[in-house]
């Protein structure tokens, strides 16, 4: 029988589930213009997650892919994520419109762990611009001028 005095230890985890991106904000052109960055996992997951990215307006900018699989081997490398702008042939008011990816996890103790990026798509079309606003003319043949841009 052993009688030396027994040693508990305890391990206490302190890994945490979530996710890693590269950037949290991205700005792009809005006809056709790109943005990338990528995703990893900031822990080694007990199996097989997903990773779905989604952008909260498509008229604005898509994403792709439509989701990331990361593995207890692959945890740690990074999987890239394409932004695309959308072209609208409008005028924005402040020249600029905002689209927001979520990045939503599933599986591998990864349930409902989130990440975001906020995408700015500067937009291409021009406002018309008018030099008057108000014009005042003689009944007679009167003629006053104005620019459009």
């Amino acid at each position: 029988e052993d009688s030396r005095p027994g040693v508990s230890v305890t391990v206490n985890d302190d890994d945490e589930a979530a996710l890693v991106v590269s950037e949290s904000t991205l700005s792009l052109a809005e006809a056709g213009g790109i943005g990338t960055y990528t995703v990893k996992l900031a822990s080694q997951p007990s199996g097989n997650v997903t990773v779905s990215p989604t952008s909260n307006d498509t008229s604005i900018a898509t994403v792709s892919p439509d989701s990331l699989t990361f593995t207890t081997e692959n945890w740690n490398t990074t999987q890239p994520v394409t932004v695309t702008g959308i072209n609208d042939n409008l005028a924005n008011d402040d020249g600029q419109r905002t689209v927001t990816i979520s990045h939503t996890a599933s599986g591998g103790g990864y349930e409902n762990v989130a990440a975001m990026v906020s995408v700015t798509v500067t937009d291409d079309d021009a406002a018309l611009v008018v030099s008057e606003s108000t014009l005042s003319l003689a009944e007679a043949g009167g003629s006053e001028t104005y620019t459009v841009q």
